[in-house]
């Protein structure tokens, strides 16, 4: 994970805590049952990475990625039509999709106890979905990025929270600091 993103996920996680939006416009997030400073260190308390998942998928550190047409593409834009060759560089946004109404209910609304969190495109893919390497790109560093980030908010709070060892072989191992 590169700093700038870690950074943005500690920062945001931050934000929330004190049920404040961070870089994201206020009214683009509904706190929900989450609405007073306690009831979010609560919930940080009980789940840290699907806080911080939840966190990152409404207010996200990475919000667009760069990938390379593998063929012609054609596009119509603004009532337009362009051919773009192969090679070519594209942005696209990953912070939009990780508010589709059609994969999640109430989007807008702050839940860490999301089933189908693991679908956020926070990390460039599905971070931790059981077909995460199928994506394009997904961030190598997701992992280190969350617990730099636990290990932040942690110091902050005065408090600990098991921590993603990762060990070559890909299995996680549970730690604590």
């Amino acid at each position: 994970a590169g700093i700038g993103g870690t950074s943005a996920a500690v920062e945001s996680v931050a934000s929330f805590l004190q049920v404040k939006s961070g870089e994201a416009p206020t009214k683009s997030i509904d706190f929900g049952d989450y609405n007073t400073a306690d009831k979010m260190k609560a919930a940080f308390a009980e789940d840290p990475d699907a806080y911080i998942k939840e966190t990152c998928r409404l207010d996200p550190p990475v919000t667009s990625a760069t990938g390379v047409l593998k063929e012609v593409t054609e596009v119509s834009l603004a009532g337009r039509d362009f051919t773009f060759d192969p090679g070519l560089l594209n942005q696209y946004v990953l912070s939009m999709a990780n508010r589709d109404p059609a994969l999640y209910s109430s989007p807008e609304k702050f839940d860490p106890g999301r089933i189908n969190l693991h679908r956020a495109l926070t990390w460039n893919g599905a971070f931790g979905a059981a077909d995460e390497a199928d994506y394009p790109r997904i961030c190598p560093g997701r992992y280190l990025s969350m617990d730099i980030t636990k290990v932040v908010i942690n110091h902050v709070l005065g408090t600990s929270a098991p921590l993603n060892n990762y060990f070559g072989d890909g299995v996680p191992t549970r730690g604590c600091f």
